[in-house]
């Protein structure tokens, strides 16, 4: 696998951590924002901008058959972010910019996880839990040096930590564009259109129409956007709500994330052993012990030690895995880049209810909801490990029932 594709989805996960992670507690405390709802705008109004642009740049992809100029749109994008941020005094600048932003950024995961299921076809499941491995080092990365550097000032340390990681991506942003080569395929079949964006609509158009495609993004829709109910505003709730200090809060998303880079090289076996509906449906599971958890105690190290549970590496290899199954090769960057947009959707909707709830209810309501979310989300990923295997037992039953028959009948007309 490319080092180059490892890399951008590192600094991925690296920026990620501060734009989510980090930049709702900034906006909150170093710039003086009051409302919970405007903090969840935050991570919700850049999760707008990924949601067109994993459509949009996916289904674009397929139509040109071409990847890396879409990594490097990906990378540009991450790069003026981070750049801008520090610009800002207020919230709603922030909030413009970062919507502006996402319409670039937001087709570098689906470009990513397209790249690495073309180039290994055999072994999809694995090149997906190296890909996201890389990007939880990047959470790491991101976790302990941002929590080491915001310890020092919120406002300057955060700042310090924006325009370092933009540094390291415009120049992984040139390497990309000099040494990585760019993984061409068969533009996908469409019909006779009027220009390149007629085809982009029918890319997208025939993906959105796949059942299969469309329930493994319903399911991921319900818990992300019950994970981001909580997530858009970990750092307030854990700083504010349990009282933790910015450095236990680093050790958390540190933990969590370090978890996460030991586990994956065990989910791309568990998936093909197993399937990703079933392994889905236990990574869901688990999130209600997680959200439960959280919800009952008021100690930031359990909490900690909860969210700390490895499970985003479960959830995502085999949701990706899935998508990938159900488009071809020629759709492949516009089936993973709808299931992007899922995730995209669903993190603006979680923020702002969590908001909305946090600004009528207190912090301490945030967890309860997202319990709810994930409930649901399992009951969708075990009906759906159910239907599959009742669909597995009723082929095999009419398999074997059309030997017996056919010999019974042969047997009759040998009588008579």
């Amino acid at each position: 696998m490319p080092f180059l594709v490892l890399a951008a989805a590192l600094l991925e996960g690296l920026s990620l951590t501060l734009v989510q992670g980090y930049l709702p507690l900034y906006v909150r405390r170093a710039l003086g924002e009051t409302h919970f709802l405007t903090i969840g705008a935050v991570v919700a109004v850049p999760a707008l901008g990924t949601f067109i642009a994993s459509n949009f740049w996916g289904g674009l992809s397929d139509v040109s058959g071409r990847l890396k100029p879409f990594i490097l749109v990906g990378l540009v994008g991450y790069v003026a972010a981070l750049t801008g941020y520090p610009l800002f005094r207020h919230g709603y600048g922030i909030l413009l910019w970062a919507g502006m932003a996402s319409l670039l950024y937001g087709t570098l995961a689906p470009s990513l996880k397209t790249y690495v299921t073309l180039a290994q076809p055999t072994r999809r499941e694995h090149a997906l839990a190296y890909l996201l491995m890389s990007q939880s080092i990047g959470w790491f990365l991101g976790s302990v040096g941002g929590s080491r550097l915001l310890e020092r000032g919120i406002a300057s340390g955060f700042r310090f930590a924006l325009w370092a990681c933009a540094a390291l991506l415009a120049a992984h942003a040139v390497l990309v564009a000099l040494k990585l080569r760019d993984w061409r395929r068969e533009p996908a079949p469409i019909r006779r259109t009027r220009g390149w964006l007629e085809g982009v609509v029918q890319d997208l158009a025939s993906l959105y129409e796949n059942p299969r495609l469309l329930s493994v993004c319903v399911l991921i829709f319900f818990l992300v956007a019950g994970n981001y109910i909580t997530w858009g505003f970990f750092a307030v709730f854990f700083v504010e709500h349990l009282h933790a200090s910015v450095g236990t809060l680093g050790l958390a998303l540190g933990i969590s994330s370090l978890l996460g880079i030991l586990l994956m090289p065990f989910v791309g076996p568990l998936v093909r052993r197993f399937g990703g509906h079933r392994i889905l449906a236990v990574g869901t599971t688990l999130y209600i012990v997680m959200y439960l958890g959280m919800a009952l105690t008021r100690n930031p190290l359990a909490a900690a030690a909860l969210f700390a549970m490895p499970l985003y590496g479960m959830v995502n290899v085999s949701a990706s895995t899935l998508a990938s199954q159900y488009s071809t090769g020629a759709q492949r960057g516009g089936g993973l880049g709808i299931l992007n947009g899922t995730y995209a959707l669903a993190t603006i909707v979680g923020p702002l209810i969590g908001g909305s709830l946090a600004d009528r209810s207190g912090l301490g309501a945030i967890p309860w909801t997202s319990l709810g979310f994930a409930f649901l989300a399992s009951a969708i990923a075990w009906w759906s490990v159910a239907a599959k295997a009742a669909t597995a037992r009723a082929v095999g039953s009419e398999a074997h029932g059309t030997r017996p028959a056919d010999r019974s009948e042969a047997s009759g007309r040998n009588a008579d």
